[in-house]
Order: structure tokens, then C-alpha cells, then sequence
């Protein structure tokens, strides 16, 4: 900084200011200080920084599977945001391990390490978040809810936690309308974990959505997935095993979705001529599927834009807000009329 300060013919006080971005620094004296600094190389010391101001100017994303198309680019759009605002962003993947994510829960509150945490819990609550909730950690719920304990200082804090989230109330309506209106009367559903609350409240919405088309309960099968491939095999295996197999499927997840659609494709079973697939999580490549794949889609860019706001919002000490942007249905080629049903209706 000295080094700077001489080249600029300034105080170490104004290259300090002038590199902090603050407006008691001339626009002209920043851009020198900045191409000085620049070229001579000079860098805040983060740790030192930190010790000054209180603030490390990172946030950490704990994401429950980073190979999952939605959460890639949910990190990526919030990673974007966050440095426009001056923030690093510390990734960490807990693979649907809620172990794993308390770990990296503590590591990253530990010592202050970053500012705040914008999380997507892997379970309904565990340890790691009630011990956050204890503390007054700053903490942005991304994606799915949690099951908020009745009482106690954490169970106070964490019912005003943000929490972001796409609705998924009128997409879900659309689904069951649509495949209503096809004539499908024998649905699969493959949901998320049904402990956690985005597993049951999916299933509920299907269920009795599915139930208002007209559809008997017990024509609607329900298992439970774990947003994994493998996991979308399985259940629709089981689901082709049964003595009246579904004429279209559901799959709670993308990467499900790709599950399901592996299994029928060795059946081989043809979508949507002998069964319609619909997906939860749209992915970039889905147009490109043979049929092109129907799918429910998340505001990704908008979730992520609240969960920035919601953080920084907190760090200024100010009250945040959650927020519920809708998802959407992309109707593409992958729904059609049962085998045998006769519909006016458009397939797609």
C-alpha cells in the first residue's frame, strides 16, 4: 500500500478509501490508484480487512448436489450477483448428505470464515441448522423449506429466516390439468424424499390436484425418489411392474426424469406413444430429447437475485424478505393421448 500510495502521490488512507469504492474519493484519484495498484500488483489482504471491518465480503452457497443441472445454474446466477456486489462466492456441495452439510454449516460460521450462508437443506431440519438458528447465524433458505422446531431462541429465529423458493402451485394445476385432459387416468408419481416438507408437498399438490380432474385415488401411485438418476429407475420399474402400469409419468426432478426416461426407452416403451413423461426441474438439453421433454420450470435467475438481496439485506441489519417467484410449464412433445383414447385435445 505504501508502494501505491508514493506511485499515486496520495496517503495510505486514500488508496485504502480509493480501492474500497468510497465516494469521498474524486473518480480521477480512484482510477489512478486502482491502475497503480494494478500495476504494480498490490491486493487487500482479505484476513486483515476482515479483522478491520468485520466483513470477509464472502458468502457461502451450501447446495445439496452440484452435478444437478438446477443447482449448477442457480450457483452460477447467484456467484454472478453476488460479485457485481463486490462478494466472493465459497461454493460447497453436500450431496444430499445432511452430515456432510452440517459440517460444511460450522466450517463456514466457524471463525467468521464468510458473512453469511445461503443454504439448500438436504432434510426437514439436523443439528447443523438448529446449532445456526442458536447462534443468529445470518442464513438464507434456498429452494426447500424446513420443519421450524415450536419453541426456543433458535426455533424464534429461524421462523423470521428468509426463505426463497419457486411456487409451484399453478404449475403443478397445469400438469394435472394437462394430462386430465389427454384422457391419463393410471398416473406415476416419483417425489422427492416424502420426510422431507418439498417431498410432501409435491405429492400434495399432485394428489389432490389429480383428484379434482377426476382421477380415482387409487389409479395414482406415488414413490418416493432422492433426486438422483438411479433413484428415477428404480421407481419406474417398479411402476412398469405393476399389474396396470401408469400411462404417464411424473418425475419430481430433472435428473429423475432422465432415470424414468432410461428405463422405458430398455422397455422399450416409446413417449409419448405409450406413456407420457413429464419432468420438475427444466434442464438446458431437454428441447433436444427425442420427443423434446414437457417440463416444469423454476425461475432460477429470479431465486437467485432474492437470495443476493435477502443476504446483503440482512448483513445491513435490515428485516429481509423471502420470496415465491411462480415456476411454469414448457409444454413440449413428450405428452400425448393415452394408447387407445380418442381427445381433441392438443397433445402438446
Amino acid at each position: 500500500m505504501r508502494d501505491v500510495a508514493r506511485l499515486a502521490g496520495v496517503s495510505e488512507a486514500t488508496v485504502s478509501l480509493a480501492l474500497a469504492g468510497s465516494p469521498r474519493i474524486s473518480s480521477a484519484t480512484r482510477q489512478k490508484v486502482t491502475e497503480i495498484a494494478h500495476q504494480v500488483g498490490y491486493r487487500p489482504h482479505a484476513g486483515a480487512r476482515s479483522l478491520r471491518t468485520d466483513s470477509t465480503r464472502a458468502l457461502g452457497l451450501v447446495v445439496s448436489d452440484v452435478a444437478n443441472p438446477f443447482f449448477a445454474e442457480l450457483a452460477g446466477q447467484i456467484e454472478r450477483i453476488a460479485a457485481a456486489e463486490d462478494y466472493s462466492v465459497v461454493l460447497c456441495n453436500s450431496d444430499e448428505d445432511a452430515g456432510r452439510q452440517d459440517r460444511y454449516l460450522s466450517s463456514l460460521l466457524a471463525g467468521s470464515r464468510v458473512d453469511g450462508v445461503m443454504l439448500v437443506p438436504t432434510d426437514a431440519m439436523t443439528p447443523g441448522i438448529q446449532a445456526a438458528g442458536t447462534d443468529g447465524a445470518n442464513l438464507v433458505l434456498l429452494d426447500r423449506p424446513i420443519a421450524v422446531p415450536g419453541r426456543g431462541a433458535a426455533a424464534t429465529w429461524l421462523r423470521g429466516c428468509p426463505v426463497v423458493r419457486a411456487s409451484a402451485h399453478a404449475a403443478l394445476a397445469e400438469v394435472t390439468a394437462l394430462l386430465a385432459g389427454l384422457g391419463h387416468r393410471r398416473i406415476g408419481i416419483i417425489a422427492p424424499p416424502l420426510h422431507t416438507p418439498v417431498g410432501q408437498e409435491r405429492r400434495d399438490l399432485l394428489v389432490d390436484g389429480l383428484l379434482a380432474q377426476g382421477v380415482a385415488r387409487r389409479d395414482i401411485t406415488v414413490l418416493a425418489g432422492d433426486f438422483r438418476q438411479p433413484s428415477g429407475e428404480r421407481a419406474t420399474e417398479r411402476l412398469l411392474g405393476q399389474p396396470h402400469p401408469p400411462t404417464a409419468i411424473f418425475a419430481c426432478d430433472g435428473l429423475m426424469a432422465v432415470g424414468a426416461l432410461k428405463v422405458l426407452r430398455r422397455a422399450g416403451m416409446r413417449v409419448p406413444r405409450d406413456v407420457s413423461l413429464i419432468a420438475f426441474d427444466d434442464a438446458p438439453w431437454f428441447d433436444l430429447f427425442d420427443p423434446p421433454l414437457t417440463a416444469v420450470a423454476q425461475p432460477v435467475a429470479e431465486m437467485a437475485e432474492a437470495a443476493v438481496r435477502a443476504m446483503l439485506a440482512l448483513l445491513r441489519g435490515e428485516s429481509p424478505t423471502g420470496a415465491n417467484p411462480p415456476c411454469h410449464l414448457v409444454r413440449r412433445g413428450s405428452c400425448a393421448p393415452p394408447p387407445g383414447h380418442a381427445t381433441t385435445t392438443n397433445p402438446r
